[in-house]
């Protein structure tokens, strides 16, 4: 599929930046189930950021309910909080997403109809995850917005690894110099009391996503997850509740599949293809 992607019904929501569901015409598409075809969704066949696994392990532990509002920062596509709607159903979703072309396809997808019957409301608002202070709240991210925070920054530091030359693939993969602390920081200023904050990373930021929970989350839980049985962690949950005093938890490791076979584990295939939930409770 290339250009402009075909009409959908109108936006539930009104979103705080006017974005049409049009993309360039060098823009080729792909369509892709998610949660055993419950939802599918436009994505960039390349030069971008692809969602897959990790969008579905950070949706299955969203300890969402309905009506709740769910801001999905770095959205991309939105497959992510569009997974927590498929799962819960009738919630609220604000989807925040920096690249413009991203974005457009993000209100695409909210607005096509296997994935709209799952939503009360939604809007997507093309901005960046680190403004701060009073630019944060004119682009519509206001303090004690939300009931719940999601998010699946970008895997890699500049300092560590080559950056692509694919400016839009860099910005979707390469943090900047101020690595996570701004995720952590929007997210708690829009959280209502009591909400939680759920991102997915890979397992060797765990020391310093330790770090940015402290004094600004309690009550923090790590899911590990291996490859295969037996296999050292290489992703991980980890979610925080704003004001909660409730201990740290670190729960056992849940491997995506078995020893010895390439399909995933069954409780991962429950996941993926049944929309299951991982309880962190």
């Amino acid at each position: 599929m290339t250009g402009a992607i075909p009409s959908t019904p109108p936006l539930l929501h009104s979103s705080a930046v006017v974005l049409d569901s049009s993309v360039p015409d060098d823009c080729e598409l792909s369509e892709d189930d998610f949660l055993g075809g419950r939802i599918s969704l436009y994505q960039p066949k390349k030069g971008h950021h692809r969602s897959g696994t990790d969008a579905v392990l950070l949706a299955a532990c969203t300890p969402a309910k309905p009506g709740d509002l769910v801001v999905d920062l770095g959205s991309g596509v939105g497959a992510a909080g569009l997974c927590v709607a498929a799962r819960v159903g009738d919630i609220r979703l604000l989807a925040v997403e920096l690249e413009p072309d991203v974005a457009r396809i993000a209100l695409a997808n909210i607005q096509r109809p296997d994935c709209s019957r799952y939503l009360h409301a939604a809007s997507v608002l093309n901005c960046d995850v680190e403004i701060r202070g009073e630019a944060r709240k004119e682009a519509g991210l206001v303090e004690n917005l939300a009931n719940h925070v999601i998010a699946n920054p970008p895997y890699y530091r500049p300092e560590r690894y080559q950056t692509s030359p694919n400016q839009a693939r860099a910005t979707a993969h390469m943090l900047t110099d101020e690595g996570m602390e701004p995720w952590f920081r929007t997210a708690v200023s829009i959280l209502k009391s009591s909400g939680t904050f759920t991102l997915v990373q890979r397992a060797d930021e765990l020391p310093d996503l330790l770090r940015l929970m402290e004094g600004r989350f309690g009550g923090v839980t790590v899911q590990p997850f291996s490859p295969r049985e037996g296999e050292a962690a290489h992703r991980v949950v980890i979610q925080g509740r704003k004001q909660s005093r409730a201990p740290f938890r670190l729960l056992p490791t849940i491997a995506l599949h078995d020893a010895g076979r390439d399909g995933p584990a069954e409780r991962i295939e429950a996941v993926h293809r049944h929309g299951a939930a991982i309880d962190l409770g």
